[in-house]
């Protein structure tokens, strides 16, 4: 007889910050090891419990799910669920791993966090070349410990680098008031740093209001990268993309140990952030027109047969001038821009397992030899081999 295959249950928050990418960290995981996978969306009612909206397996409630399935393992993403909560449908045996949990989790199994630290960092890193004295940090709306942590260590960069630093304080103060207040009384240019892309769209949106111009006077940066947020705003907002995939991925290992060896505690694992995904609301150009074109390659240059001359048309300069203000400005040509942008969706693509010509065509390529080319000509080798080295 064979043994009984693994089984692991995940629970997602509905309207929390999970994706397309956090789902597949922790089901490829799963099914690369040849376990079961099952998965449910919670949703808070209006008086704190939790209610199942979706399921793999038709239940009415956790308990009922957990009771159907009999999981080996748990995976809870974001505050889908209290620890509380999952002992009361699990019990104490079942091993389970906590995803960027907001609240304290002292007593469970297993964690796995986003890295505050190298967040700032990454921030850090998009905001001080505007060559700025002043930086701020803006807090969730709520008061979650990683935005605490965020903060914190955006503050310690800032120390670092020599910068003033200044920190919103929410005050339950209903409405946008206190933070317009504190936007107009900011010491500026300032660069800020806010804990989420909801709050960088709140402070896009004050700093509207108050006709302060951005990134001018006010540069953002928020966290997350979710196109519904980045994409909607105006200017768009720039934001660090989270690394949902290997968070996934360690939920899974941390998950498999505790399993295999339970009973013992073991240290969160922190998985670092991915980059920055640089937007208008941080673009320093010196050159208004210049500023213009970088957002216009930026949302247009995977576009078929999108080339300079798209962009010199939306300069509304000659081609000559255009280049030499690109040179002065960005530090290399309209073309080498393109491809720089081109290339940087190209690797996520990559990463992600896409073949080759698929890549080419959704990046905006002639052909699949043009992109093989031009990939090689200036990352240093192949895409192949890149693609090898560097899957998620």
């Amino acid at each position: 007889m064979f043994p009984k295959s693994k089984s692991v249950l995940m629970f997602f928050p509905i309207g929390g910050s999970h994706s397309q990418d956090a789902f597949a960290g922790v089901r490829d995981n799963v099914v690369a090891r040849n376990w079961d996978f099952f998965s449910a969306d919670t949703i808070r009612a209006e008086d704190g419990t939790v209610q199942l909206h979706r399921s793999s397996r038709s239940a009415q409630t956790v308990s009922a799910l957990v009771d159907l399935l009999h999981p080996d393992g748990i995976v809870v993403w974001e505050d889908a669920l209290s620890p509380d909560e999952v002992r009361a449908a699990a019990g104490p045996d079942v091993p389970v791993v906590f995803v960027d949990c907001g609240t304290a989790t002292e007593g469970t199994v297993g964690r796995v966090r986003s890295d505050p630290k190298s967040i700032a960092a990454i921030a850090a890193r998009a905001l001080l070349p505007s060559g700025y004295s002043d930086f701020a940090f803006v807090p969730h709306f709520l008061p979650v410990s990683w935005s605490q942590e965020r903060g914190d260590a955006f503050e310690r960069c800032m120390e670092i680098a020599g910068k003033r630093f200044h920190r919103f304080e929410r005050s339950g103060e209903p409405g946008a008031d206190a933070l317009e207040r504190w936007l107009k009384a900011l010491p500026k240019p300032c660069g800020i740093f806010a804990a989420n892309d909801a709050v960088g769209e709140e402070v896009l949106g004050a700093c509207a209001q108050l006709g302060i111009s951005v990134p001018d006077d006010v540069a953002v940066i928020g966290v997350d990268d979710y196109a519904y947020f980045c994409e909607a705003t105006i200017p768009t907002l720039s934001s660090i993309a989270m690394n949902l995939r290997g968070e996934g991925r360690a939920a899974v290992e941390l998950l498999e140990d505790l399993m295999d060896s339970p009973g013992h505690a073991r240290p969160p694992r922190i998985v670092p952030a991915r980059d920055a995904v640089p937007r208008a609301s941080t673009r320093f150009a010196r050159d208004r027109r210049v500023a213009r074109a970088l957002e216009f390659i930026r949302l247009h240059a995977c576009t078929e047969k999108f080339g300079p001359r798209d962009v010199v048309r939306e300069m509304g300069v000659s081609r000559a001038l255009a280049d030499r203000l690109f040179r002065a400005v960005a530090g290399r040509t309209i073309l080498e821009e393109i491809h720089a942008v081109r290339l940087v969706r190209a690797r996520e693509l990559l990463a992600l397992g896409k073949p080759g010509d698929i890549v080419a065509d959704e990046c905006g390529y002639s052909s699949h030899d043009d992109f093989r080319r031009v990939f090689r000509t200036r990352m240093g080798t192949t895409a192949r081999k890149w693609a090898r080295e560097h899957s998620i």
